[in-house]
């Protein structure tokens, strides 16, 4: 798009948070500048950070954080997915242990002012502004590692043995310790997930 319509876009998801605008937002939100110069840099960055005026953008912001919740049981265990594309016993760990600590890290920077894309880099920077304390952003972005090294691991095996990599791991088939060490990291994502309902109230933000 045109300088002018990606500013559009941005000032659109402020203006209308609602489901179409907040895709755009993952995306427009999460830009990264791959080379050479880009004189709109700037001006996004300056919009960005508007985004604590805006009190309904920053709950829906809390509303897809909240949303994608790991597969987990009443018991704290590992579910599998009941997804119809996901195979039998499995569960998609991008969809519900990655992308939750990216929507998370997502809320906590925009929400304070903090313009910078990477999750893991996110989390750090809301951790120096006091934002997070530090075990919690510790232990997000362990969650997010967890994650990255099961899904990375199962889909450098489907290569191996040339089958089409996806994000469908089975936990039953996982070595006892990383099988123990995912339940906890998705433990450690549904109870960061519970504390963002103070920002789903009306009138915070």
């Amino acid at each position: 798009m045109s300088k002018s319509e990606w500013l559009r876009t941005v000032r659109e998801c402020f203006e209308t948070p609602d489901r179409s605008h907040l895709t755009r937002a993952t995306v427009a939100f999460d830009f990264r500048q791959v080379a050479g110069s880009l004189d709109i840099v700037p001006e996004l960055v300056s919009i960005m950070r508007q985004t604590p005026r805006h009190p309904d953008f920053v709950r829906a912001l809390a509303r897809t954080a909240a949303g994608y919740r790991p597969p987990l049981g009443f018991r704290g265990t590992i579910v599998p997915a009941k997804d119809k594309e996901a195979p039998d016993g499995t569960i998609d760990i991008k969809r519900g242990g990655m992308l939750p600590v990216v929507n998370i890290a997502r809320f906590y920077a925009l929400s304070s002012q903090v313009t910078i894309s990477a999750t893991l880099d996110r989390l750090v920077a809301v951790e120096d502004l006091g934002v997070l304390k530090h075990e919690e952003a510790t232990a997000l972005a362990e969650a997010f590692s967890v994650a990255w090294r099961v899904r990375l691991e199962h889909q450098g095996e489907q290569v191996s043995t040339g089958v089409a990599p996806d994000n469908y791991v089975n936990p039953d088939r996982l070595p006892v310790l990383t099988r123990s060490l995912l339940r906890e990291a998705l433990r450690t994502i549904a109870q960061a997930q519970e504390r963002l309902s103070v920002y789903l109230r009306p009138g915070i933000g």
